[in-house]
């Protein structure tokens, strides 16, 4: 796999969305932190029953990246992309439980994650280029 620094390639144009459902049963200052210890810089916006933020900027990914690193677990996340890929957008799911405290923990069904999944997009004209950095296994920032 090809390091990749975050000098080469700070100027992708990257949209990060994390969105889930808020459970009747579920404080939404609590769910609102899942999304925050998953995307960095966000905002998370209550609508409807719906938690979601919306970012741009490689950045916005850094939670990710360290957190399924030292997970190991770089061969799901890299399978997961692939599958739920369609032209510059793809996506996955994080448990939802575990994100509160602060741990990336991927899952890949909606019926692995109790309280319902955190559903993660990526969107970029420059995929390819983003999901290797993402996975890269080692840090040269």
């Amino acid at each position: 796999m090809v390091e990749k620094n975050i000098d080469d390639i700070q100027n992708e144009n990257v949209q990060l969305k994390v969105e889930t459902v808020l459970n009747p049963s579920e404080d939404p200052e609590k769910v609102k932190k899942c999304l925050l210890n998953i995307a960095n810089g966000c905002k998370p916006i209550l609508s409807d029953g719906h938690i979601e933020a919306t970012c741009t900027g490689i950045l916005s990914l850094h939670h990710i990246r360290v957190g399924v690193r030292s997970k190991s677990s770089l061969g799901v996340l890299r399978k997961l992309l692939e599958w739920n890929r369609k032209g510059n957008l793809t996506w996955f799911l994080l448990n939802k439980q575990a994100a509160y405290e602060d741990v990336i923990s991927l899952v890949e069904n909606y019926e692995e994650s109790p309280l319902g999944p955190i559903r993660v997009t990526i969107i970029s004209d420059s995929l390819d280029r983003i999901i290797e950095w993402l996975l890269s296994s080692r840090d040269r920032e």
